[in-house]
């Protein structure tokens, strides 16, 4: 693949971003930029389980200072519990709890319907190709490991 496709990909996948937290994830929400990592936190622990403090890090891009901050916040909104490690006493692993679960989903819920008014000016035949990109692009993007 040439530089100039990369360029032009990278352009407008990061063309996205601000249209993302512009009309998607909005302040008028109450998120902040710590809630945002919240989010991000207590979904990877959604998807992949149980996991180390220091690989939730890694995978989220996230200093071990921050990363104990947000643990801690969402401990102490009884989203998310430090388990010791059978194997490693050094090891702390975090593990979302079912108010975790139940408050990530409230927001996704809120998320998409945010998402479905923003997508009501648009017409039929744009909504259609909007959604078979859409689907095109995340066929595409899961192929990269």
């Amino acid at each position: 693949m040439s530089d100039d496709l990369r360029n032009r990909i990278a352009d407008n996948l990061l063309a996205l971003l601000p249209f993302y937290h512009k009309k998607i994830f909005r302040a008028e929400h109450g998120i902040t930029g710590m809630q945002a990592a919240q989010y991000r936190l207590l979904g990877v622990l959604m998807r992949e389980g149980t996991l180390p403090m220091s690989e939730l890090g890694k995978r989220l891009y996230i200093s071990k200072p921050y990363m104990t901050t947000l643990v801690d916040q969402l401990i102490r909104e009884g989203h998310v519990e430090r388990i010791p490690d059978t194997r490693d006493r050094r090891v702390i692993n975090i593990n979302i709890t079912p108010s975790g679960s139940k408050h990530l989903k409230q927001a996704g819920a809120l998320y998409k319907s945010d998402v479905k008014n923003i997508l009501g000016d648009l017409d039929k035949k744009d909504l259609e190709e909007l959604c078979q990109s859409l689907e095109k692009i995340r066929s595409i993007l899961s192929k990269i490991s």
